[in-house]
């Protein structure tokens, strides 16, 4: 790549800001049925810079539909909003999250009519895998606005390395922040007792439980884990699948896939979860696998690492400090990937398979807590608003500093 000239600092903006407040956050909705794990991110997110005392906004579009999930103390949330653009007018710095939507193509157009710093992550939809979905229409989607958008950010957010590149093809000369998601450590210690979940569904009782835990959506690779099942179910009678997440369009065929390996009494299907329910499942598991095409950062691996359980998940996960801290089980996302990493989760000794969760835990524990991120997400956003060093997260085009 040619080495594209950056500046070291960013210029102070003609707007004397404060540093420590007036931070807004744009999405589309706050819904966990239809929005995976974006939600658990921008609350996280959101809730650790609050607790840290910053004044924190977030601005829908859409109504929000939480139920059992709970706003952090200190965050503000404001929607449905028809005029976003008040709020994007107001702002020390604008936060917005996902791509290809009308928040994020209304919030970058007042900001910079109005010299606001904003910030877009796109929360893996700038994978290429995503971006092969309806790819003509964002092709063009992003030669007439979402290129523009991307190109004049005063900074990109990134939640796994690998997602840099994928940004920076969008938006060559953008700087982009590495901040990945974080985890609340504390609902995940003390859990149910696996019997708890095992009186409502008694197929679990006696079972070595496997969960998938998120969107059930093609991408996820839940086709790849039934086939997987296919080789391994006669030699494994103890298996068993335990599926928690909204349909979202893959639940049929892995229904029927299962089927037609003879495996209907090998799975069990919750439908979505939240709140105490979730922890019920998460204390019912054994082991974690997310079997996935494409991710921008998963918020359940980090849960299942919290959760002190064995980890199955594939390169496309994109979380290569995992095998690196020997705290998960990494594969290719084919089915024989996923079937080796079943085997090699099986073949390991209790022991081994709880020593293997607990490098997990440890690694959650030392890097990826929200209390971290939040401090490396206010670096970056002080920095968008006030100029002078560039932080830590920051990596400009070219590799300069």
């Amino acid at each position: 790549m040619t080495q594209l000239q950056q500046p070291t600092a960013r210029p102070v903006p003609p707007r004397t800001i404060p540093t420590s407040s007036g931070w807004l956050h744009l999405c589309n909705g706050l819904d966990p049925k239809r929005d995976g794990g974006m939600v658990p991110s921008i609350l996280g997110m959101t809730g650790a810079l609050a607790k840290n005392g910053h004044d924190i906004t977030i601005v829908t579009p859409t109504p929000s539909s939480l139920k059992g999930t709970i706003v952090p103390p200190g965050v503000t949330l404001k929607g449905p909003e028809t005029t976003i653009e008040p709020a994007v007018r107001e702002a020390d710095v604008v936060h917005m999250h996902g791509l290809w939507q009308g928040h994020t193509r209304r919030g970058s157009r007042e900001a910079r009519r109005f010299r606001v710093p904003y910030v877009i992550a796109a929360h893996g939809m700038a994978e290429p895998w995503a971006l092969k979905h309806k790819a003509l229409k964002k092709k063009v989607y992003t030669a007439l606005i979402e290129g523009k958008n991307l190109r004049h950010a005063a900074c990109l957010h990134a939640l796994a390395r690998p997602e840099i590149e994928h940004l920076r093809a969008l938006a060559p000369r953008t700087p982009i922040c590495l901040v990945p998601n974080g985890v609340n450590l504390e609902p995940f210690d003390d859990l149910p007792d696996c019997s708890i979940l095992a009186q409502e569904y008694p197929e679990l009782n006696g079972k070595f439980v496997v969960l998938f835990y998120g969107r059930i959506h093609v991408k996820k690779g839940l086709d790849l884990l039934a086939n997987a099942m296919k080789t391994i179910a006669a030699s494994r009678p103890e298996l068993h699948i335990l599926i928690a997440g909204n349909e979202d369009g893959a639940l049929a065929p892995f229904q029927a896939a299962m089927a037609s390996h003879g495996l209907t009494d090998r799975y069990t299907y919750l439908g979505h979860v939240g709140g105490e329910r979730s922890r019920q499942v998460w204390g019912a598991a054994d082991a974690f696998i997310l079997p996935s095409y494409s991710e921008g950062f998963s918020m359940a691996i980090l849960e299942g690492l919290a959760a002190r359980l064995p980890v199955v998940v594939t390169h496309s996960c994109h979380f290569p400090e995992l095998a690196r801290a020997e705290g998960g089980i990494v594969v290719d996302a084919t089915e024989q990937g996923v079937l080796d990493g079943m085997n090699t989760l099986l073949e390991q000794s209790p022991r081994e398979r709880s020593e293997m969760a607990e490098r997990g835990r440890l690694l959650v524990e030392s890097q990826y807590t929200w209390e971290r991120q939040a401090e490396r997400l206010a670096e970056v956003y002080r920095w968008v608003s006030g100029g002078g060093p560039v932080p830590e997260p920051i990596e400009m085009a070219g590799g300069l500093r």
